[in-house]
């Protein structure tokens, strides 16, 4: 009778006698593999030239932690983190060109209403109307400005400049547009109008621009001003020369805060690649950009997609050329600091619903059929930063 294990057996022992000199020299080479790299490891954990960088390196980054911790802890208080936004509302009628006014002023109010952030600056919240939308939506606890106390406090009545008045009905008119909204609440409101406007022509003079700027105390001991404005927005020589002038009336106010911490926002019209204008300039000589300490190098932000006006991502005004004109700026007394954890660029949305078109009108009013579609909730992106800032001890 036929083994068919023992045949299988054969078999086997066939195939292994015949790959034996193969097998022996692979186990062989598993021995030698083994004991390589048995001894390869036990030499790399002793190699000098990969153990002695590695633990100087650690025993450096150990030693500058603590010395970090040690001076921190020695000179300065416990941080104060605080997050701002600015955003101009576009706040214009829309007899002067604002699209969907009402509906973006009750977005930016329940924006508002989240909490996102410890400062709201706006600017071009031209009219009262829009400005008591946005109060509406205040949430509890915050602060928002009052409407005529960032407006020129007098009225210059004469034949030659009767717009000059600050009605805020139905024109922005000797109306300055801005607004502050704050977790903290004010111990000091004000509002200065610039000495220089641009040309009548397009209306810098009858808008009388300007800065805001209010005290808030978050904590013991800790004062910071924060200052809102909006420059003069046009391009000619006479508007560029305006701005020029108007961020150096501003900076002279920063400069001379005696409060501990200095912040600053708004729409400066001021592109930081223009070679004819020296705005952007001015204020880096004085403040620190929150954009610039974020970003290794500027041009990482100077894109389409991070611009502040023509946004592609913008309903409203992605046809014309991007561009930055929007930010946030920090300073300090001698010895404080300020950190930039994060400065961004948040893109703000609203539902519109619309009828549906029809080529037969008289359907669509029929039907009452409707489309959404998200819009932005100005011409302008928001700026946001936030910030951590340190007091020093004295």
């Amino acid at each position: 009778m036929k083994d068919e294990r023992g045949d299988e057996t054969g078999k086997l022992y066939k195939i292994t006698k015949k790959n034996y000199r193969d097998i022996k020299i692979f186990l062989k080479m598993s021995d030698s593999v083994a004991l390589l790299e048995g001894n390869r490891s036990r030499h790399k954990c002793l190699e000098p030239k990969v153990l002695c960088p590695l633990l100087v390196s650690i025993g450096l980054l150990s030693l500058t932690t603590a010395v970090c911790i040690g001076y921190f802890s020695d000179n300065y208080g416990d941080s104060l983190p605080i997050r701002i936004m600015a955003l101009n509302t576009w706040g214009m009628p829309e007899l002067f060109g604002a699209k969907d006014k009402d509906l973006r002023m009750k977005a930016i109010g329940r924006m508002l209403a989240k909490q996102e952030y410890d400062l709201y600056l706006f600017e071009e919240l031209w009219l009262r109307p829009d400005h008591n939308t946005i109060l509406q939506h205040l949430p509890h606890g915050y602060h928002m400005t009052s409407y005529d106390s960032m407006t020129q406090k007098e009225c210059p009545y004469d034949v030659f400049t009767p717009g000059l008045c600050c009605d805020g009905a139905a024109t922005p008119s000797g109306c300055s547009g801005l607004a502050i909204a704050s977790r903290f609440p004010f111990t000091q409101t004000s509002f200065t109008i610039y000495n220089k406007h641009g040309p009548i022509a397009d209306g810098e003079k009858l808008a009388r621009k300007g800065f805001g700027r209010v005290r808030i105390a978050p904590k013991e001991n800790v004062t910071i001003d924060v200052f809102v404005t909006h420059t003069c927005a046009n391009d000619e020589v006479l508007d560029k020369t305006a701005r020029e002038h108007q961020v150096s009336q501003l900076l002279e106010s920063v400069q001379a805060s005696s409060a501990d911490f200095a912040l600053l926002g708004g729409d400066f019209n001021s592109d930081p690649r223009a070679s004819n204008e020296a705005t952007y300039a001015h204020l880096k000589k004085t403040m620190a950009s929150s954009m610039e300490d974020f970003f290794k190098h500027i041009t990482d932000w100077l894109v389409p997609k991070k611009a502040s006006y023509g946004n592609p991502r913008n309903s409203y005004s992605n046809m014309y050329a991007p561009v930055l004109y929007d930010y946030i700026w920090h300073r300090t007394k001698p010895g404080n600091l300020i950190v930039t954890n994060m400065f961004d660029l948040p893109f703000l949305t609203t539902t519109k619903t619309m009828l549906t078109q029809h080529e037969d009108s008289s359907v669509s009013k029929k039907s009452g059929a409707t489309s959404k579609k998200q819009v932005s909730l100005s011409d302008h992106e928001a700026v946001s930063a936030s910030l951590y800032l340190f007091k020093k001890k004295y």
